[in-house]
């Protein structure tokens, strides 16, 4: 029996699963022939593009259902390494450890948003997983407990990019508008990386929400009720909320080859790595080329594409057949914009195709349909109709 191992259950891991086995039905191959296993510590895929609107039941979907429709295995286990040198995956157990050898591995173990060398920084929220953004809600909701006037709570958040904005902005939604919102970053600029296209329509809809936005701001340390900036400022705040980029998954450290910044492997177009071709990455450990000119985005967008390809070239390299080479060459963006609606663009260059209550709706379709997988219920051919590369 020849076997697939794929690290990582979120959206790129869960994708390959799919990619994979639809492939292997595709051939005709017995589930007993080449057997496919997902690894994951979580027994849910979670809708981490939402956990700016809070942790809600319905944004974790349990994995187990769909894969065993699909006649894949699941692992619920910790990897903490990778020997590519003997094929063998290492996992963490309550008691013990053990290992696990693969003939293909898909690394899809995501990323993570680091914590950031400052001091005090673990008074902080983030809602960089369900459990963390689950402990935001809960201090949230004291709040809405509270007797009196809210006017002397102000909370911050840190980092003016896409999940900081998406943040600010649901918090002036949620909270109403009697807590003081500040929106803080080191740049010059609220989004840099979106573009100038976005620019406007991200300045319009923080000043719609009366958000404050403190710029070339570097934070020294994090009290318990309040920033201290370089400059020796103090402002007092009620919580700091993290939202200031992603590393990927440590786990890439396990291969030698080269990384990105975010510490990514550089991959070629089949996915694969130069001097391993028996390993295949995606989701947010891949530094992929989406085109020619594009290098591939942390984004659950990109995440299940690469995921699609690489479980494909993962069975098409077990079997003989010939990879196909990634290509995504189609790009659209969605920023959620709280009361201020959402703005949707699409290319590259993110031209702005809808704002206001038609971005809105464009995101909650996005959000609410579009990233989810298949049912379990509709069975494995029609799964495999909808995400077989075949």
């Amino acid at each position: 029996m020849s076997n697939i191992s794929i690290i990582g259950g979120g959206f790129a891991g869960l994708w390959a699963a799919m990619s994979a086995a639809a492939e292997r039905d595709q051939k005709g191959i017995s589930p007993n022939d080449l057997a496919i296993t997902l690894i994951s510590n979580n027994p849910d895929l979670v809708m981490r593009p939402r956990l700016y609107e809070g942790a809600k039941p319905d944004m974790r979907v349990p994995l187990r259902p769909l894969l065993d429709t699909i006649q894949v295995q699941f692992d619920l286990a910790n990897v903490v390494g990778v020997r590519s040198s003997k094929n063998l995956i290492d996992l963490s157990e309550l008691n013990s450890g053990r290992s696990l050898r693969y003939d293909r591995l898909i690394l899809a173990s995501g990323s993570h948003m680091p914590v950031l060398p400052i001091q005090g920084a673990a008074h902080g929220f983030s809602i960089d997983t369900f459990r963390r953004a689950e402990k935001f809600d809960q201090f949230l909701e004291g709040l809405s407990r509270r007797d009196g006037d809210l006017k002397d709570v102000t909370i911050a958040v840190i980092g003016a990019s896409f999940t900081g904005i998406e943040l600010v902005t649901e918090l002036r939604q949620r909270l109403g508008a009697k807590v003081k919102l500040v929106l803080l970053d080191q740049a010059e600029e609220v989004g840099a990386e979106l573009g100038a296209n976005l620019n406007p329509v991200i300045l319009n809809a923080l000043a719609d929400c009366d958000v404050d936005i403190r710029l070339g701001e570097k934070i020294t340390s994090v009290g318990e009720r309040s920033l201290l900036f370089e400059g020796g400022e103090s402002l007092p705040v009620s919580a700091v909320v993290f939202a200031t980029g992603l590393q990927a998954s440590p786990l890439t450290s396990s291969f030698r080859s080269e990384k990105d910044a975010a510490g990514r492997l550089i991959v070629n177009e089949f996915l694969d790595l130069e001097d391993d071709a028996e390993v295949f990455i995606a989701g947010d450990v891949a530094h992929a080329m989406a085109d020619d000119d594009h290098a591939t985005f942390m984004s659950c967008q990109h995440a299940t594409e690469l995921g699609r390809y690489a479980g494909y070239n993962a069975v098409q390299s077990l079997t003989g057949g010939a990879l196909r080479r990634y290509r995504q060459e189609t790009y659209a963006t969605c920023l959620d914009l709280g009361p201020a609606g959402a703005v949707f663009t699409t290319g590259w260059d993110r031209e702005v195709q809808k704002t206001g209550a038609n971005g809105k709706s464009m995101k909650r379709q996005i959000n609410q349909e579009w990233i989810y997988p298949p049912k379990p219920e509709i069975g494995a051919k029609a799964i495999f109709q909808t995400i077989s590369l075949t």
